[in-house]
Parts: C-alpha cells; structure tokens; sequence
C-alpha cells in the first residue's frame, strides 16, 4: 500500500558556507573569459531546530487510474497544463518483466470541473518499445517526445509528434538528431529569444545534450557535455533565470548528489558539471520555474534510496533553497517527478509510485515557503 504522511513536513535549509564554483564552459575555449558561478551555493547543512508541519493535504496525492490490463508495471510520467486549467499527463506501461517489454505510451487527462482523472488512452504501441515521453503545452498546441527503443535504451532515438488540439489527433512523428542512445525525460524551455530548447541525454556513454529549433520541426543537436568524475550526468532538467542565464540540474548514475550546471551564452556551452549540495541515489530530479519566477525543485533527498519525495524552492534564482517539504514518504520507492503549473497558481506533480502506479499531487505554490 502507498504509505502517506499525515502531514507535510517542512525543514529549513541552513546554509552554513557559500562557496561559488567558477564557470569552466564545457564545449568551448577555457581560457576565454569566465563569469563567478552564482547558481547553486554550497554545502548545504540542515538544522533539525526549524522543524515545521503542514495541515493534512494528502487528499490532493491521487493516482491517475487504477490498471491498465495487461501491465505489470508503469513509469516516467509526464504532464502539461492548458490555458483553462485541463491537464493532461503521459506515462509508459510494460507488460514485464523487464522495463521495455511491450513498452508503450499512454495518456490520461483531467478537466477543471472533473473530480478524477479519464481513463487511460493507448497513444504510441509499435513492434518496438517505446518510452519516457515527454510533453510540452503551448496554449492549444501540445508536443510529445518520446524515445524509441528497439534493443534497450543504449539503442533509442528520440521521436516527435504535435498536436493543435490539445493531444486528440497527432501528426505523423519526426525523428531528432542526436547519437545512438539518444533520449529525454523533462521537457523544453522556450527561451527569451523565442528557440525552444529541449533538455536531453546519451543513453549509451551516459551523457547529457541539448537541441534547439525555431520553430518545433527541425532540431540542431548542442554540444554534448560529460564530467570526469564518477558517475554521469544525464536526464537535464533546465530552466532560464531573469538574467538569461541557463540552470540545469542532472541525475547523477553514481549516486551521491545531484549534479548542476551553467550557461551564459543560451546552450552553446556550459559549465562543467558539479555536486550541487543535494543528495541523489541515481534518480531524475525535475527542475522547474514559476509564473513568479521562483524555482522549484522535486527530488530523492537520499544519496542511496528513493525516497523520500521532496519538493524544494528558492526565491533567489537557486542561491539559496531555504525551504523544503515532504511530498511522499514511506517504505515504497517515489520516484521520476515531472512539474507543471496551472493558471491558478497550483503546482502540479506526477511520480511513479514503485512502477505500480502513476500518481499526482497538487500544491500551493505558496505553502512551500509558508
């Protein structure tokens, strides 16, 4: 059973150094001139002294459906808002045992005025698996990526489809440019100068990439950025912060801490990838920034274990990440979260609940910080 905290637990964020990293642009000439890294400050160190509590919300946690016949199990889920308040939100469903058998991409969405979710809708099923999609609203356009997976990930691509009715009919899919391994978990940003960039990774030699397009029908492949370090950074969540300045945030396959990064030229190259104070036990984390243009971030806050489920937020453009709270907990594994934001101000997350369910969890975007 899915165990749920009776309340959610706040803690503070102490921060007892601040250390800036000096940027060192992966992908370009080091000895040109470098900014102060002003991203993520470090360490981090918690103090048990500002211990906090939420009134019980744990009617907001629901699941999405209750089985889909013929899966065992259900992963990497998605979601997007409209401009009403609809949401609709992807996911993939195996029939087992192994991850990508009969891997296949579903949807399910929710109206403003609805008291659950609709029932599954078979998307994407071919002869090959199919996984990890990825959604993207734009008023009533929507875009779905999605890897394609013939013999394990190490193989995928990544494909493309949209939609100009909110997800209801689909153009025919366009393959991205990437390398063998190609794949991606978070969606894109639309940047101030009006390219979209999508956040992506190698599946293969675990490393993490960017594209680009004008206009969401061709896509240019970004330099690829690795680290030298133990462990790789893949599966990017990225956001742009006032300054135009780019902030990523990457699993780390080692486990440990999550990783971070930064660009100040939009994606052309980045700062080599560093432990960002957050612990991560080889889980997505998913970046995200609000219509107020604070940050929030939802992660493992375990260096080895996938829970618990936690949501972060900074209000100085990831300086400082004073807050936190619990979202789930318990001796289940929560893991893959995805971000949206409604129009009324309400964040939306999914997560898989141990690859037996998909569930959603709608907050405050004011509670976290209260």
């Amino acid at each position: 059973m899915h165990k749920r905290p009776a309340v959610f637990g706040l803690r503070k964020f102490v921060l007892c150094t601040i250390s800036f990293l000096p940027i060192q642009m992966a992908g370009c000439d080091t000895s040109a001139d470098r900014r102060d890294f002003r991203g993520f400050a470090l360490p981090f160190n918690l103090s048990s002294e500002s211990l906090a509590t939420f009134p019980d919300q744990s009617e907001l946690d629901e699941p999405l459906f209750d089985d889909i016949p013929g899966a065992a199990g259900h992963h990497a889920a998605t979601i997007a808002a409209f401009p009403d308040g609809e949401l609709i939100a992807a996911w993939y469903s195996y029939r087992g045992p192994e991850e990508l058998d009969g891997a296949a991409i579903y949807t399910s969405r929710r109206r403003p005025d609805a008291s659950a979710w609709s029932q599954p809708r078979l998307e994407i099923a071919r002869g090959d698996p199919v996984g990890n999609p990825v959604l993207f609203a734009e008023g009533e356009d929507l875009l779905l990526f999605f890897a394609v997976a013939p013999f394990g990930w190490s193989s995928a691509h990544i494909e493309m489809q949209r939609s100009s009715d909110r997800g209801m009919t689909w153009s025919s899919p366009i393959r991205l440019p990437g390398p063998i391994g190609s794949n991606v978990r978070f969606p894109p940003i639309r940047l101030h100068d009006g390219r979209l960039l999508l956040p992506a990774y190698d599946d293969l030699f675990h490393r993490t990439m960017f594209l680009t397009s004008n206009d969401g029908e061709s896509w240019e492949l970004m330099p690829i950025v690795s680290s030298g370090e133990n462990g790789k950074p893949i599966q990017p969540s990225v956001v742009e912060l006032a300054g135009g300045r780019l902030l990523a945030v990457m699993r780390n396959t080692a486990k440990g801490w999550l990783w971070v990064m930064a660009s100040d030229d939009m994606a052309l190259s980045w700062s080599p990838p560093a432990d960002s104070g957050f612990p991560n036990p080889g889980s997505a984390a998913a970046l995200h920034r609000l219509a107020s243009g604070h940050l929030v971030l939802v992660y493992n806050d375990s260096p080895r274990e996938r829970r618990p489920l936690t949501v972060a937020l900074s209000t100085d453009e990831g300086k400082t990440w004073p807050n936190r709270m619990i979202l789930a907990d318990g001796d289940e594994t929560y893991s893959y979260p995805s971000i949206t934001q409604s129009p009324d101000g309400m964040i939306h997350i999914v997560y898989s609940l141990a690859r037996r369910s998909i569930r959603h969890v709608a907050i405050d975007a004011d509670s976290i910080g209260r």
